[in-house]
């Protein structure tokens, strides 16, 4: 009872807590999807934007909006095919990168859309 609940065999508490490095870049892959999909609504919006304006600023939010997503989808299908991407010292970093992108994306379209 005591080795299940400190930790100590593969089915205590603390295994759970503290995910594989492949159940990380499974959730990396996960966000970087949910990422593309935010710069797709970016994107969007400010082509619409840029029909309507036709200015330098909006046409920079496009170019903005445009290179982020290539970078995102470059990304994600490189932790989709090449396992060097997959490696413990690399899961953690890009996962928090990922989660800070994600949020910092959906405050943008949260502000974009009002």
């Amino acid at each position: 009872m005591v080795s299940e609940l400190n930790g100590t065999d593969n089915g205590g508490i603390l295994s759970i807590l503290q995910p594989t490095n492949s159940q990380i870049i499974t959730i990396d892959i996960i966000i970087g999807i949910a990422v593309i999909l935010l710069l797709i609504i970016l994107l969007y919006v400010y082509i619409g934007s840029y029909k309507k304006f036709k200015t330098k600023f909006t046409l920079g939010l496009v170019l903005f909006a445009l290179l982020l997503l290539f970078q995102n989808i470059l990304f994600t299908s490189l932790l989709l095919t090449f396992s060097c991407f997959r490696t413990v010292e690399m899961g953690i970093p890009f996962f928090f990168l990922n989660f800070i992108e994600f949020f910092a994306l959906l405050i943008l379209i949260w502000v974009t859309l009002e």
